[in-house]
């Protein structure tokens, strides 16, 4: 008895085109990273004024101030892998926040905004920590100041 294939099956190759379309669009799963370990290295951030006289035609109104930070990540889970961490700056009160930051190791200098996340490192994970300090430079709307708040941030690691 001969059994002929024939023709491929339409279905079969519209089953393998959504397949292939599905993994290609699956996103990296992001993880909050312990960084329990890290420290400011001064007192709650003092925010000033960024120009000596604020605008009164509700111009820029920007109030600016600094923290030193040291960083120290427990990436033991991802210990031989390589990943991406990313620092995340979740949407908060009292409004838009900017912040930028210098580093002294590891990690990359950069800025994000309020609600937004950006990469700071892409590489091996070849040690239990990763530390690194940062000089963090907070940039926010005078106007919505009305009392002290705080701010908060983390990282992220991206697994595929």
């Amino acid at each position: 008895m001969r059994h002929d294939l024939g023709p491929p099956h339409a279905d079969f190759f519209l089953a393998l085109a959504l397949t292939i379309i599905w993994c290609s669009g699956a996103e990296a799963k992001s993880i909050t990273i312990d960084d329990s370990g890290t420290t400011a290295l001064g007192p709650a951030v003092s925010m000033r004024w960024k120009t000596a006289t604020p605008s009164r035609s509700g111009g820029a109104n920007l109030m600016v101030g600094s923290l030193t930070v040291r960083v120290r990540m427990n990436v033991t889970p991802w210990l031989r892998h390589s990943g991406r961490i990313y620092l995340s700056l979740p949407a908060q009160q009292p409004g838009p926040i900017g912040l930028s930051w210098i580093t002294q190791g590891r990690l990359q200098s950069g800025q994000v905004q309020s609600g937004s996340r950006v990469l700071v490192y892409s590489g091996p994970i070849s040690t239990p920590f990763m530390e690194d300090t940062l000089t963090f430079q907070f940039t926010l709307d005078g106007t919505l100041m009305h009392r002290a708040v705080p701010v908060s941030y983390h990282f992220e690691m991206d697994e595929d």
